[in-house]
């Protein structure tokens, strides 16, 4: 059985009640109804916000109120609701990362009916549950598209009565990612590097990721598909002649810059090789003979590693490496369109579902584009 589906209906009291497995396999008992929620940990509101049930939350992490959140956000979930910088409206549940704060919760006024739970465990949702006295549903949040997303979108559809929405919103990135494929599955196939890939900050450009899906998605060959894990720490790094060695073999034709290392400086994290910011690539630059390099064939992708993968991201950074590598497959193709296309699908029902491409990079200081050193 889909451990989405609802194990059995029953009632407590003059509620309806109903029994889900979550992700953890925790059998969790909800009400049928559900009027009021939060979320904790990452992604989880971002879920929530994809089925267009933002408006049940009755209280947020610390993150959603940063100064930052409130007058440059980032997130696309965060410009779509900025109703959630109302700290009146909406209380602080706890720090950002899933540090829940049960004080807090139980003082809320309503009490949600049921809590999200993302990277946490079995475990933790029980302990949760524990301090609060409120049904908490565990959700593993997944990668762009996987199963893991899907379940979690099914589960969390048919707790808030949106099982259609959840289905729109799966079947919309499997469509996305399939047309992705289709339009390059039989072309020849270029090489790339992504740089400078943020994992809770920015680590540099020889930080980067061995299955990079908008790389995938359009079948690009991405020179650093074998590298490993960096000893402890959650991301990948390449030594400082990588790029040397795959320049001669097979080739780098295009790099392409997370540019949320835009603006790189060294953070302490010794473990990991951050010495280089972007300004490497350029005249008299430490990789300034890189064949991309001096061809000009560098392009900045927005970030998507910021509270946990944001999907939107994903599929329009996707699109734009498409673009610039498949150009004539791609003419009818503009990747600022395309991007708020999937950004107005995602937020339809937030309070705010356009032109959030331009409102992000505005924040955000950079876009979609060539990067000149000039």
């Amino acid at each position: 059985m889909d451990s989405s589906e609802p194990q059995n209906k029953g009632n407590e009291g003059n509620n309806e009640t109903l029994t889900i497995t979550d992700s953890y396999g925790r059998q969790v008992v909800i009400n049928d109804n559900i009027e009021h929620t939060i979320c904790v940990g990452p992604g989880a509101l971002r879920y929530l916000c994809y089925l267009g049930e933002q408006d049940t939350v009755v209280g947020v992490e610390d993150i959603e109120q940063w100064e930052e959140s409130i007058d440059s956000p980032e997130r696309p979930y965060r410009i779509a609701n900025p109703q959630f910088a109302d700290s009146e409206k909406y209380p602080y549940i706890g720090a950002f990362r899933g540090k829940y704060d049960a004080e807090s919760i139980l003082t809320l006024n309503p009490a949600p009916d049921v809590i999200f739970y993302t990277y946490s465990s079995a475990e933790d949702a029980d302990k949760l549950s524990s301090d609060v006295g409120i049904p908490v549903v565990g959700l593993n949040y997944g990668n762009t598209g996987d199963e893991n997303m899907k379940q979690s979108l099914q589960i969390m559809g048919k707790i808030m009565d949106k099982e259609q929405r959840a289905n729109e919103v799966i079947t919309f990135f499997e469509e996305e990612i399939a047309e992705l494929n289709e339009r390059t599955k039989d072309k020849e196939t270029p090489t790339a590097y992504i740089a400078g890939i943020n994992s809770r900050g920015s680590h540099g450009i020889l930080s980067t990721q061995p299955d990079y899906p908008p790389f995938e998605y359009v079948n690009v060959n991405n020179v650093a598909s074998g590298v490993s894990k960096t000893g402890d720490w959650e991301g990948y790094q390449i030594g400082d002649d990588a790029l040397f060695k795959w320049d001669s073999n097979p080739g780098i034709d295009y790099i392409f810059v997370d540019l949320g290392t835009y603006e790189f400086s060294e953070n302490g994290n010794t473990h990991t090789n951050e010495k280089y910011g972007i300004s490497s690539f350029a005249t008299g630059g430490v990789y300034a003979e890189l064949d991309a390099a001096k061809n000009d064939e560098i392009y900045g992708v927005m970030p998507y590693n910021w509270y946990t993968t944001n999907h939107g991201n994903v599929l329009a950074d996707a699109w734009y490496v498409g673009k610039v590598v498949y150009p004539s497959e791609f003419q009818d193709v503009s990747p600022q369109e395309k991007a708020n296309e999937i950004y107005s699908f995602l937020y339809a029902e937030s309070p705010v579902n356009e032109d959030i491409y331009e409102t992000m990079t505005d924040n955000f200081g950079h876009e979609f584009g060539q990067i000149s050193f000039e």
